[in-house]
């Protein structure tokens, strides 16, 4: 697989990206039918997750990592400021609250975003069946 379509979480954005080159092409339309993936953007940071026939991977400086629950996933809230890291990975992202947010019938929090949502579900074994094809 080289290239996966990923959908905006909250949004009805769509990315098609290139998993060797990172090329990336936007749309306002879904292509492929079923779940595909999640991203994350802005004009410094592009994040993805997506299913792989080994579980969820996850996209970020061009760089292809798996998720497992055994790795340190958290996310800090500060107001409106957020940071969500990835410990075993070396990875620490910094955002305002989305303007995206889901509704997750699931979740204690009024606002969820792609980056709580993995780190309230990535211990879960319906994350994994999710992202897994």
């Amino acid at each position: 697989m080289s290239w996966v379509e990923l959908s905006n979480y909250g949004s009805s954005e769509y990315c098609e990206l290139e998993l060797i080159t990172g090329e990336k092409s936007f749309s306002k339309t879904k292509k492929k039918a079923g779940f595909t993936g999640l991203y994350y953007s802005d004009q410094s940071t592009f994040f993805a997750i997506y299913p792989t026939n080994n579980g969820p991977y996850i996209y970020y400086q061009g760089k292809q990592l798996p998720i497992s629950t055994k790795l340190s996933i958290c996310l800090d809230k500060d107001g409106k400021e957020r940071s969500f890291s990835i410990l075993d990975y070396n990875i620490e992202i910094k955002y305002k609250e989305s303007p995206y947010i889901g509704f997750d019938v699931w979740s204690e929090e009024i606002d969820v975003d792609l980056f709580l949502m993995i780190v309230q579900n990535y211990k879960s074994d319906s994350f994994y069946e999710k992202f897994t094809s």
